[in-house]
């Protein structure tokens, strides 16, 4: 049964709910590791995960510079996998990822059709907390920008999710009201509940099926969502 039928404007977080951000990273590391010819990387992506995972979050609420972010997170995972790297290899993997994640374009299945069915009936959005020029690059090489309306990033905003300024700020550019716009995100801290507090309506990204203790609506593919819109 169709839901949500007040809804005009829908806001998509990009990494990790478009933009397969887990994928286009392991090539990105695989590619530099092979030019330095480390070894022992093989459980890198596992390991790194949680951890960009808890700096994203501490980068959120203000604790740490994107610089610091992009230090720590190759710091501790080669500490975790017991590989041995100076602090000159890890900048020089810090600035290679950055500069070529972009050169890999795969985003999640059915996003395509899914958008393109979807921009047939609403207005599209992007709210990120992702560097400016870095997401632009990500919308552009993996063919996305024509589907979006307007991109809010935390630059342009000032603040990052899930602080209500960055959702306040889209909302104007979008010239959107909150209680006819819907997130769609799969950080339930930054995307979904930093989207509830403003009275924006949310779907869950629920990729990996974690527990839904506040029963949000949820998907676990992107093409679920026409089943609710």
């Amino acid at each position: 049964m169709k839901a949500k039928e007040h809804i005009t404007d829908l806001f998509f977080d990009l990494d990790h709910t478009i933009y397969d951000f887990d994928k286009n990273s392991a090539l990105t590391f695989h590619a530099v590791f092979s030019d330095l010819k480390l070894e022992g990387t093989q459980d890198f992506m596992t390991h790194f995960k949680p951890i960009n995972d808890y700096y994203w979050e501490k980068y959120a609420r203000e604790e740490i510079t994107h610089d610091f972010l992009r230090y720590g997170r190759l710091k501790d995972t080669f500490e975790a996998i017991d590989v041995n790297v100076s602090d000159e290899h890890i900048y020089h993997i810090a600035d290679y990822f950055i500069e070529n994640l972009t050169n890999y374009s795969h985003v999640f299945q059915d996003a395509y059709e899914t958008l393109d069915q979807l921009k047939s009936k609403y207005r599209l959005h992007i709210i990120t907390n992702g560097p400016e020029k870095v997401q632009e690059k990500k919308l552009k090489n993996s063919k996305l920008e024509h589907y979006f309306e307007t991109v809010t990033n935390s630059e342009k905003a000032g603040v990052k999710k899930p602080h209500p300024g960055i959702f306040q700020y889209a909302l104007s550019q979008a010239n959107a009201d909150p209680q006819n716009s819907l997130m769609i995100g799969d950080n339930i801290k930054a995307d979904i509940h930093g989207a509830l507090n403003v009275g924006m309506d949310v779907i869950w990204f629920n990729e990996f099926q974690l527990e839904n203790a506040d029963n949000i609506t949820e998907i676990h593919h992107l093409k679920q969502l026409l089943d609710l819109l």
